[in-house]
């Protein structure tokens, strides 16, 4: 059972907004209107989900004007078969190919379909297709309002709070006299704060890859200042009392800055990055003091990790704010000179996964075929007004592995079974109610469902079955008249849409670390073809492209391997943090990307700064290679070169030839520094795995 995506006051709203869509068609006197209005409703409440409220208003508007565009369609091609049966098609193709653009937009596409499904096997005169797509579309959007109103401020404020005393903990070490010293309270509030962040039910969004890149940064944080208290000892040991207070007022300012970080995340608000400047001062404050001590092999050692702990405290500041205000404020549009930085480009993944070997591409094919031909083939069927039924579950169904379509299946199997008895059963009872009970109950069969959530397939089967037991009643179709036929068809659906997958009988989990090596892969070559002053605009292009593939197919991976009732912990734990590592390298490629681009708009040579770049390059590149075949073997990973230092390199090299264009060069360094960052931590990662599966086999 996980909760993670489990709200009651979500789960209350969208049962709100489904009983006033009831009533306000009941109460126009059309019981019809009251079930379309239903239906418009209850599929923009499952585009409910986290996010920014300009891309929660976005993602359910969306939902509600696909499904009554795709209603209105159906009921115009209703009296024509192959006309019906093409538009199923195309809109299953688009469903499975939204697949490459996350669950969320795949989830307008399956609203869209299943609505073009079910209306289209109820024919209607032309004339009504308008006033139909109306109401879906009215239904929608007034729940889409309700959602803005009513969207909870503090969903996460689990996982904030315990991240903040973190954070805290941290910074207080920084202000002991001998931090070393300190009690390991630290090591304490790590694990609880893994366990709320990364355990079993932990939710998922884009607030929570904020938090879980945090974690990371906090784990490697609380090593580089231990590394720093050694410093300090000993410095104290043989009386460098100058280099000793360097290091003391670096590790004041960092405390000053994590506790920004702390409060940032206790409050919600977005960080400010003043207090990240005193750190910067106190860093160059240190590297001057050790210069003064080039015998001093610890003056070497602190100003390493000095360097390290003011970058990590830089990629605190970046992830903070996603995480903090969680989707309230809207992310400002990067732009790098005059090009603007475009991290999503759907057309383009999209494209990139239009091939054969894209897992996405397959899943659509075997979706457009299977959902289409049982449609056509229900239609042959004695009672074919409800045959809709298969092709409809088999929608739901399928997974583009074998695994989750199994597991789906079964547990949605049972629920049905399940929920029939307890919708027909509550049904009969509330029969002397007449239509204002069968409305309660939908309402009460609404909010179990979206209490229930995605994850719990079984819970989510029974109240969904339920609930379409009291819509039909209310609709006019007896329950008694329901549950067999319903039964049945959700049983061929089952066992269609387990067939289906049968060409791949293997656990996702297997096939993830492969996915996360040929996504690192493609950001190693997309980051060598934007540093190679010879690149044309095809090859970036491609680059590009390969890159949204890789994305697309790793992400998909890590979303089935979520969803397997089989053991894989550490694998899955693993790859959600190096893929919350990669994108943060991917976008920092990307500055660079559209730096190179903008020094072209500005008719500006590009040679000179990718000619500085090329030694951080090359380094980069070694990690990630090293990092690919750590992933692949289980094994940590070997000849890392010091990221750290690379950047420290190439800004002494950048800061040789001047400032050149602010902007451009700025904006390259901070990139520079962000891909320093993803890399350290992601070998941290991939370290503390390859330690974790050894102990495991002792």
């Amino acid at each position: 059972m996980d909760f993670s995506q489990s709200d009651p006051v979500v789960a209350a709203r969208n049962a709100f907004g489904v009983g006033l869509a009831l009533v306000f068609g009941l109460l126009s006197g059309n019981p019809a209107i009251a079930v379309f209005a239903a239906v418009g409703a209850m599929f923009a409440a499952f585009a409910d989900r986290p996010g920014s409220y300009r891309l929660r208003l976005a993602r359910m508007s969306a939902t509600s004007l696909a499904a009554g565009l795709a209603g209105g369609l159906s009921v115009l091609c209703a009296h024509s078969v192959p006309a019906s049966l093409l538009l199923i098609a195309v809109l299953s193709f688009i469903t499975g190919m939204a697949l490459s653009l996350g669950l969320n937009v795949a989830q307008i596409g399956i609203a869209a379909t299943a609505v073009a499904i079910v209306l289209n096997r109820f024919p209607m005169p032309p004339v009504d297709a308008l006033g139909i797509s109306a109401v879906v579309v009215a239904a929608g959007l007034v729940q889409s309002l309700l959602a803005i109103a009513g969207w909870p401020l503090h969903r996460h404020a689990p996982e904030r709070a315990v991240l903040a005393d973190l954070y805290d903990g941290l910074a207080a070490r920084t202000r002991q006299a001998h931090p070393r010293m300190a009690a390991p309270g630290a090591g304490t509030l790590l694990d609880a704060a893994r366990g709320t962040i990364t355990g079993f039910g932990h939710g998922h969004g884009p607030s929570m890859q904020s938090y879980r890149g945090l974690l990371d940064e906090a784990e490697r944080i609380r090593l580089e200042i231990m590394a720093l208290a050694y410093c300090l000892e000993r410095f104290g040991r043989v009386d460098r009392q100058e280099q000793r207070d360097a290091v003391h007022g670096l590790l004041g300012a960092a405390g000053t800055a994590l506790d920004a970080v702390a409060q940032c995340l206790r409050k919600g608000t977005v960080f400010d990055p003043a207090p990240l400047r005193p750190v910067d001062a106190a860093l160059a404050n240190v590297e001057e003091v050790m210069a003064n001590y080039p015998d001093s092999p610890t003056g070497r050692f602190a100003a390493m990790h000095g360097r390290a702990l003011a970058g990590q405290l830089r990629a605190c500041g970046r992830m903070a704010t996603p995480g903090a205000v969680e989707g309230r404020v809207a992310e400002e549009t990067a732009r790098v000179g005059r090009v603007r930085l475009a991290v999503q480009a759907p057309l383009q993944v999209i494209r990139a996964n239009l091939r054969w070997d894209s897992a996405i591409a397959r899943h659509a094919i075997r979706l457009t075929v299977l959902v289409t031909a049982t449609d056509g083939l229900a239609r042959l069927l004695p009672g074919s007004d409800r045959g809709y039924w298969i092709s409809l579950m088999v929608l739901l169904l399928l997974r583009p592995d074998f695994a989750a379509t199994l597991h789906r299946t079964s547990a949605r199997l049972a629920g049905t079974l399940v929920g029939l008895g307890i919708g027909t059963a509550a049904v009969y009872l509330a029969a002397p109610g007449g239509r204002v009970a069968l409305v309660a109950l939908v309402v009460v069969f609404v909010f179990g469902v979206r209490l229930a959530g995605a994850p719990n397939a079984f819970f989510m089967g029974t109240w969904t079955a339920a609930y379409l037991v009291a819509l039909l009643d209310l609709a006019g179709s007896p329950a008694a008249q329901v549950v067999v036929p319903r039964m049945l068809d959700t049983l061929v659906a089952g066992v269609l849409a387990v067939a289906a997958t049968v060409v791949w009988p293997a656990w996702e989990r297997s096939y993830l670390p492969a996915r996360i090596g040929e996504l690192l892969a493609a950001y190693r070559h997309y980051l060598g073809v934007v540093a190679n002053p010879a690149t044309g605009k095809a090859e970036l292009d491609s680059a590009r492209s390969a890159a949204r593939l890789a994305r697309s197919n790793a992400q998909a991976s890590l979303e089935r391997t979520r969803g397997e009732p089989v053991a894989g912990r550490t694998t899955l734990d693993v790859g959600e943090g190096v893929l919350v590592q990669s994108h943060v390298l991917v976008q920092a490629v990307m500055i660079i990307d559209a730096a190179r681009q903008s020094m072209h708009v500005e008719n500006q040579p590009v040679e000179g700064l990718l000619g500085k770049l090329a030694p951080f390059v090359a380094d980069c590149t070694a990690v990630l290679q090293s990092c690919e075949k750590a992933v692949a073997e289980g094994a940590p990973p070997r000849g890392v070169p010091q990221m750290r230092e690379a950047y420290n390199q190439l800004k002494d090299a950048l800061d040789a030839v001047g400032k050149g264009p602010g902007t451009v060069r700025q904006a390259v360094l901070d990139a520079a520094d962000a891909i320093t960052n993803a890399l350290d931590t992601m070998v941290h990662l991939l370290r503390g795995q390859a330690k974790a599966d050894t102990t495991n086999r002792r």
